[in-house]
C-alpha cells in the first residue's frame, strides 16, 4: 500500500465542507466566558488503537487515522447539537484544531477535546460524539487503513438504538470539568446544575466520580472522571498534562486589548488604531486575530508556532495554536478565548505542552520561548492583568512523583493551594488575588 498517496487521498475526503459564511452579529462574545471542557480517549495512545495494531512500535502513522478519518462535515453535524460553528481549522500531522464560535476542539487520532463557553450545550453532543467514535473506531472494519470514514456509514450509525453504557464502556478515559459559572440561572439543558451534569455522565460510564474543588461560596472548580480499567495503566504513555488558567475581572488595560474601534466606514482596527493585514487568505476576523495575537507576543510564547486566531466584532477573540514537538518535548497545542465585557470579563488560557515544574533559572528569563509553568503563567496573566484566577494543573504521575510546582507572580499572593492525588494522576489547584 503507497500510504503517501492514502494520505492526500484521505486528506480531500475528509475535508468534505465549505467554509460558510458567518454572521458577525451572532458571534458577539458570549455573556458567560467559564467554558465547559470534555476530554475523552479512546485508547491510551495511537497505536493501540485497532486500525493501527501490527504497526511497528517506532513508526508513527502516515495520514489520517482514527477519529481524524471522520469527515469535517460529520463533526460539525455533531457540534450542531453543542450550539456551535466552525470558524476554521487547523491541521498538523497529529491533530486536526477546530476554531469554534464558542471556543474549541481539538481532534486526535485517539482522543478528543471539546471546549466551549457561553450558554453551549457541550453534553447534549455526548451521544453523538460517542457515536461517532464507536463507528469509526471500532466498527467499520471494511474501511482501509488512511482512509475516510463513510458518511453513509456514520449516518447510519446514529438511527440505532445503542445502550448508553455500551458507547461509554469504549471510552477509556473520561475528563469533564468547568470553573463555576458566573450566571448559572442562563445555562440551559444539564449545564443549569452540576448534579445534572453527572447525572447525564453517569448513565454512559461505569465508576464515574465528581469532584468540586474550591469553596463552594467562591471560586471553585468541578470536574467528573471516569476510568475504564481493562485497558493498561495510563501512566504507561508518559505525562500528560493539562494546564488551565481561569482569569476574571480583567483590568481596564487587559480588556482594552480586546474591544476594537469601528471606523467611520465601518471596518474594525485594532485598539492602537492598526488596520489588520488581512491578505489573500484571510478574512477580516482572522486578520483581526492575528495581528493582536503578534501584538500580544502571544504567537512567541513557543517556537514554531502554528496559530489560527479570530477577532470577534465589537470585542472577543480566540486562538488555537499547534506547537510541534522539540528535543526533550512533546507536540501539544495552546488555546486562549476572551471576553472582555466590563463586569463580567474572563480570559482563559489552556495547554498541554509539556512543561518543567521547577523554578526558572535567570537563563529561563531571558530565553525567547517559555518552558517552565512560572514562567509561562507570568506571562499570561501579565497580558490580561486579572483581579483574581484560577490555576488548574492536572499531570500523569507515578506515585510519589512530585508535579506540584512552587509558583511565585509578581503582583499576586495566593489564597487557596489544594492537591488531589488520583489514580495515575495529580490535580493541582489554586486560587490568586491581585495585590496591586
Amino acid at each position: 500500500m503507497n500510504l503517501e498517496a492514502s494520505a492526500v487521498a484521505a486528506e480531500a475526503q475528509w475535508n468534505d465542507t465549505d467554509t460558510s459564511h458567518i454572521e458577525m452579529s451572532d458571534l458577539a462574545g458570549p455573556f458567560e466566558g467559564p467554558e465547559k471542557l470534555l476530554e475523552l480517549w479512546f485508547a491510551p495512545s495511537v497505536l493501540a488503537l485497532p486500525e493501527c495494531e501490527g504497526m511497528a512500535t517506532h513508526g508513527a502513522p502516515v495520514g489520517r487515522v482514527g477519529l481524524r478519518r471522520v469527515p469535517r462535515s460529520t463533526w460539525e453535524s455533531m457540534l450542531d447539537l453543542v450550539h456551535c460553528k466552525t470558524l476554521s481549522v487547523l491541521t498538523s500531522t497529529e491533530v486536526d484544531a477546530y476554531l469554534l464560535s464558542e471556543s474549541s476542539m481539538f481532534v486526535y487520532p485517539h482522543k478528543i477535546v471539546l471546549k466551549t463557553c457561553g450558554t453551549t450545550t457541550l453534553l447534549l453532543g455526548l451521544d453523538r460524539l460517542l457515536r461517532i467514535a464507536k463507528t469509526a473506531l471500532f466498527d467499520d472494519d471494511s474501511v482501509q487503513y488512511g482512509s475516510s470514514v463513510s458518511s453513509t456509514t456514520l449516518a447510519e450509525a446514529m438511527e440505532h438504538d445503542v445502550d448508553p453504557k455500551q458507547l461509554g464502556a469504549h471510552v477509556y478515559r473520561c475528563f469533564y470539568s468547568r470553573k463555576s459559572f458566573m450566571f448559572p440561572e442562563k445555562q440551559k439543558g444539564p449545564h443549569r446544575d452540576w448534579m445534572l451534569e453527572t447525572e447525564l455522565l453517569d448513565r454512559y460510564f461505569e465508576n464515574g466520580a465528581a469532584y468540586t474543588v474550591g469553596k463552594m461560596n467562591g471560586d471553585h472548580w468541578l470536574l467528573y472522571m471516569s476510568t475504564n480499567s481493562t485497558h493498561v495503566p495510563m501512566r504507561s504513555l508518559g505525562t500528560d498534562i493539562t494546564l488551565e488558567i481561569l482569569m476574571t475581572d480583567l483590568s481596564e488595560r487587559g480588556r482594552k486589548h480586546f474591544v476594537f474601534d469601528v471606523l467611520p466606514d465601518g471596518s474594525t482596527v485594532l485598539p492602537n488604531g492598526k488596520a489588520p493585514d488581512v491578505g489573500a487568505a484571510l478574512d477580516h476576523g482572522h486578520a483581526l486575530g492575528k495581528a493582536l495575537s503578534h501584538e500580544l507576543r502571544l504567537s512567541s510564547l513557543f517556537p514554531q508556532t502554528q496559530l489560527d486566531a479570530f477577532g470577534f466584532d465589537p470585542c472577543g477573540y480566540s486562538a488555537n495554536a499547534l506547537v510541534p514537538a522539540a528535543p526533550g518535548r512533546a507536540a501539544g497545542y495552546w488555546t486562549v478565548h476572551v471576553t472582555p465585557e466590563h463586569g463580567s470579563s474572563y480570559a482563559s488560557f489552556e495547554t498541554n505542552i509539556p512543561l518543567d515544574f521547577d523554578m526558572p533559572d535567570a537563563e529561563e528569563h531571558s530565553a525567547e520561548h517559555v518552558s517552565h509553568v512560572q514562567t509561562l503563567v507570568q506571562c499570561v496573566v501579565d497580558i490580561f492583568e486579572p483581579g483574581s484566577f484560577t490555576l488548574t494543573l492536572f499531570v500523569s504521575a507515578d506515585e510519589g512523583d512530585d508535579v506540584s510546582p512552587a509558583l511565585q507572580l509578581a503582583g499576586y499572593h495566593k489564597s487557596d493551594r489544594i492537591l488531589y492525588e488520583f489514580e495515575g494522576y495529580n490535580l493541582l489547584f489554586l486560587s490568586f488575588l491581585r495585590t496591586a
